[in-house]
């Protein structure tokens, strides 16, 4: 059997341990303070521990009772910070998405919970008085802001094409998706991202990467920042990160690495 792997039957039994762990907490949460007597040196010395290439096993099970000492209490008393009383049942739930562990990108690579996603979505849009509506569910309060702010700009000030202020970011052909989103998002423009060719093995050539900012700094162009990726998802190519940080670091640009 593989490093990774695990028997049916060890599964069960970890699987047993860990929900005995959980259901031990969750019944002990009226009895437990309503924050933990703790300071930072304290949970620093108690988990900064060195590296080990080989893990602990099922021993680190073990550790969920201390950090449950040393943590804010999932109970009906807290009510500091964004996260409520912890829910139970929204725990095991939590456990069964990560079992499927779907990417809800779009409906081809997850059937049914993308399905799921415009349901749960037209439920909360009827809930609030808006029936009809659409969104999507975000990781969490400051992404949802983010998107909201961004629509909202881009209703009444459409800029994803053409950006706000001439910044530029450079990538190569082969990076992923997501860049030329964030990019729209950060209203910089799509019109204003560069996709520098690759050479033979699908790695950015930093040639042209440098005369394309030479390019954009003479046309007047701001050189925000460059995309590295590290793993592309077509072909799993590293861009040369030594030759980028170069230019980048001569250019007085961020240097962004896209580890995939």
């Amino acid at each position: 059997m593989k490093a990774l792997e695990i028997s049916n039957q060890d599964l069960s039994r970890l699987a047993d341990e860990a929900m005995d762990l959980a259901t031990t907490y969750w019944a002990s949460l009226d009895d437990r303070p309503a924050y933990p007597s703790t300071s930072g040196r304290e949970t620093t010395e108690l988990f900064s521990r060195p590296w080990a290439e080989e893990g602990r096993g099922r021993d680190v099970l073990h550790d969920f009772k201390l950090i449950a000492e040393h943590a804010r209490p999932s109970a009906g008393r807290f009510f500091a910070y964004v996260f409520g009383s912890g829910e139970p049942v929204g725990a095991v739930g939590e456990l069964l998405a990560a079992v499927l562990n779907q990417n809800v990108s779009s409906w081809r690579s997850a059937p049914a919970a993308t399905s799921i996603e415009h349901a749960v979505v037209g439920w909360l849009a009827q809930a609030v008085g808006c029936a009809g509506f659409t969104g999507s569910l975000c990781g969490g309060g400051s992404a949802a802001n983010l998107m909201a702010l961004a629509m909202a700009r881009e209703a009444k000030l459409p800029a994803n094409e053409t950006g706000v202020r001439g910044g530029v970011v450079y990538a190569s052909e082969q990076v992923h998706m997501s860049i030329p989103k964030a990019v729209a998002l950060i209203g910089v423009g799509r019109a204003n991202l560069r996709l520098i060719p690759v050479d033979d093995q699908f790695r950015m050539r930093p040639d042209a990467l440098q005369a394309a900012i030479a390019a954009d700094r003479a046309a007047g162009q701001i050189p925000i920042a460059v995309v590295a990726t590290v793993g592309t998802i077509v072909s799993g190519a590293i861009d040369p990160l030594p030759e980028i940080a170069g230019i980048a670091g001569r250019e007085g640009m961020w240097l962004h690495v896209d580890g995939a």
